[in-house]
């Protein structure tokens, strides 16, 4: 095949379901993908579902204020590195893996490896592209850039 006709294959591709690792051992999801996966689980669905998988529990948005929460995104932040210090892979899920569960995994990011939130939300959005940004849905955008 002639070079100018080869094929590019990215060897790194995005899952078009499951758990999306967006750091080694660290994976942002849904609510179907919490119950099989074996290690650290953290919700930051808005309320706790009485169904909900053993996890933690970390509400990182305030739905009636349209505004996310710096200090339990903190708090996620810390959880979830303690369980990789302690060997355990960790996974942050909500509903559908598209707003929470990504500003989670993107907020670890920033706080762990000291990555601007952009930079941190194009690496999650590499391994799960249907994320969507902070400013297309939370009201306080500007301010958690800044935190």
């Amino acid at each position: 095949m002639p070079a100018s006709k080869k094929r590019i294959v990215s060897k790194a591709k995005p899952r078009s379901s499951g758990p999306s690792e967006i750091a080694p051992g660290v994976y942002v999801g849904g609510w179907k993908d919490a119950p099989l996966f074996e290690g650290a689980r953290f919700c930051v669905l808005d309320e706790a579902p009485a169904d909900m998988p053993p996890a933690a529990h970390i509400p990182i948005y305030d739905e009636a204020a349209g505004r996310a929460n710096p200090q339990n995104l903190d708090r996620l932040a810390k959880a979830m590195r303690t369980a990789r210090e302690g060997g355990q892979p960790v996974l942050v899920f909500c509903g559908h893996g598209i707003r929470r569960s990504p500003l989670g995994g993107a907020w670890y990011l920033r706080r762990v490896e000291g990555l601007s939130l952009d930079a941190a939300y194009d690496r999650v959005q590499v391994a799960r592209p249907k994320v969507e940004r902070p400013r297309e849905w939370v009201g306080n955008a500007a301010e958690i850039e800044r935190a």
